[in-house]
C-alpha cells in the first residue's frame, strides 16, 4: 500500500499522525494546514468546540451546518442569506492563514469570555483600511448579530422602521405613529394583516423562514431549497411592485395569487407552488409536517406540532421523546433529497402506506413501521 501525505498527496518523508496514528503526513506544515479537517477524526488533546466547526466552515467557505455552531456564532440570528453569507465572508477574513488568522481555539476563547464583538474589532482595527474588506463595514452595521443583547436594544427602533416603511408603502398615512399602526392592524381581517406582515417582510429583502408563520401560507414550503425560497422571495417583490395591495390582499383572500403574478406577466417556477397556494386555510398536512421537520430543536424549543401531524404522520404512536426525534430525523432526510415528491408522501399517508413508500427511498429501522402506522385508508361508508 503506498502511503501519501493526507494533505497534498506527497509520498516522500512521511510521519505517521501521533494523535490517530491512522494518517501520514510530509511536514508540519501540511499537518497544521489539515488539522482543521482532521481534528474531528483524530484524538485531539482537548475537547472539539463550535469553533472547530466554525473553522471548517471558513476553510470550506461553506455555510456552518451545525446547529450549536449556528447560534454560538450569529448565524441563527442572521435572518437572510445575504447576512450569513456576509457573516461568514466576516469570518474568513478572521481567521483564514493567509488574511488576519485568528485560531479557532483564540475565537472560542473570545466566545466564552463574552468579548466576541470587541475582539473581533480589535483584530481588524490591527490591519490597514484598505485590507479590512467589505464584510466589517458590514459587521459594523450589524453587530447585534453577535451580540443578542444589543439586538434587544436595538429591536423596537428597527422594528418600529420596518412597520411604518410596510404602512406607507401599502397607502397608510404618513402621520401615523408605530402604535397607530399596530392598532389598525390588530383591528384588520386576519387575512388582510397576514398581507400587511408579509409586505413587510418583503420590503426588509427578507422571505419567510421555516420557523415563521407565514411560511405555508405564502407558498415558501413548497421550494425544495433555501436557494429557491430566495427565488420566490425575489418574484413576490416583483410582483407588490406591480399590483396594488388591495389587489394582493383579494387575491390572497381568494387563493388566485399565481394569477395575480400572471397578469403582471411574472413568471414563477417553483413545482409544488400552485397546491400550496390553492387553499391556504386547508393546506395538506404534509407541508406542516415539512416544517416541523425541518426545525430544529432550537427554532421550536416546546417541540410544538399540529393534530394533523401526529395522526397522519405516527408521532401518536411514539412512546418517548426520543422516538419522536428519530421519526422527525427521517422525515427531515425525506425533504432534504433532491427528489423528494411531497406529494407522493401526501398520497402514501393517505392510503397508509408511509412506511413502504419511504422505504423504497432509503433504508429504514423496522421499528419505523409502527411509528410510521395511520388510521388510513378510512374505511368506505355505505
Amino acid at each position: 500500500m503506498v502511503r501519501e501525505c493526507n494533505a497534498c498527496g506527497e509520498s516522500s518523508d512521511l510521519k505517521r499522525c501521533a494523535g490517530c496514528h491512522k494518517v501520514w503526513y510530509c511536514s508540519v506544515t501540511c499537518q497544521k494546514s489539515h488539522w482543521v479537517r482532521h481534528i474531528f477524526v483524530c484524538k485531539p488533546r482537548r475537547p472539539i468546540t463550535t469553533a472547530d466547526h466554525l473553522a471548517l466552515a471558513v476553510r470550506d467557505n461553506l455555510l456552518p451546518q451545525d446547529p450549536q455552531t449556528c447560534e454560538d456564532y450569529g448565524f441563527e440570528r442572521a435572518f437572510t442569506v445575504e447576512n450569513r453569507c456576509n457573516l461568514l465572508g466576516l469570518y474568513i477574513g478572521l481567521m483564514d492563514p493567509n488574511r488576519i488568522g485568528i485560531l479557532p481555539k483564540t475565537i472560542d476563547d473570545w466566545r466564552v469570555r463574552g468579548v466576541l464583538v470587541e475582539e473581533i474589532k480589535a483584530a481588524f482595527y490591527q490591519i490597514p483600511t484598505e485590507s479590512r474588506g467589505g464584510y466589517f463595514p458590514w459587521f459594523l452595521q450589524n453587530q447585534h448579530i453577535l451580540n443578542p443583547s444589543a439586538a434587544d436594544s436595538q429591536s423596537n427602533d428597527k422594528g418600529d422602521a420596518m412597520v411604518l416603511h410596510g404602512w406607507r408603502f401599502t397607502g397608510g398615512a404618513e402621520t401615523d405613529t408605530p402604535a397607530d399602526i399596530r392598532a389598525c392592524l390588530t383591528s384588520m381581517p386576519q387575512d388582510k394583516r397576514t398581507c400587511h406582515l408579509f409586505y413587510t417582510i418583503l420590503l426588509s429583502k427578507w422571505h419567510p423562514a421555516p420557523f415563521d408563520d407565514l411560511w405555508i401560507p405564502f407558498g415558501f414550503c413548497s421550494c425544495a431549497c433555501e436557494e429557491e425560497e430566495m427565488y420566490l422571495g425575489g418574484r413576490y417583490q416583483i410582483l407588490i411592485t406591480k399590483c396594488t395591495f388591495n389587489e394582493f390582499y383579494d387575491a390572497f383572500s381568494s387563493a388566485c395569487i399565481l394569477d395575480l403574478f400572471r397578469k403582471n406577466g411574472i413568471d414563477v417556477d417553483v413545482r409544488y407552488l400552485e397546491d400550496v397556494l390553492q387553499n391556504h386555510n386547508m393546506h395538506k398536512s404534509v407541508w406542516d409536517l415539512k416544517q416541523f421537520a425541518i426545525q430544529t430543536n432550537e427554532q421550536n424549543t416546546e417541540g410544538r406540532m399540529v393534530n394533523s401531524i401526529a395522526c397522519d404522520y405516527g408521532f401518536m404512536n411514539c412512546r418517548k421523546d426520543a422516538e419522536v426525534q428519530a421519526l422527525k430525523k427521517v422525515y427531515r432526510t425525506f425533504f432534504e433529497r433532491y427528489d423528494a415528491d411531497p406529494l407522493a408522501l401526501h398520497d402514501a399517508a393517505i392510503h397508509g402506506n408511509i412506511f413502504g413508500y419511504l422505504g423504497s427511498l432509503m433504508k429504514l429501522n423496522r421499528k419505523f413501521e409502527r411509528l410510521m402506522k395511520n388510521p388510513y385508508p378510512l374505511p368506505v361508508l355505505e
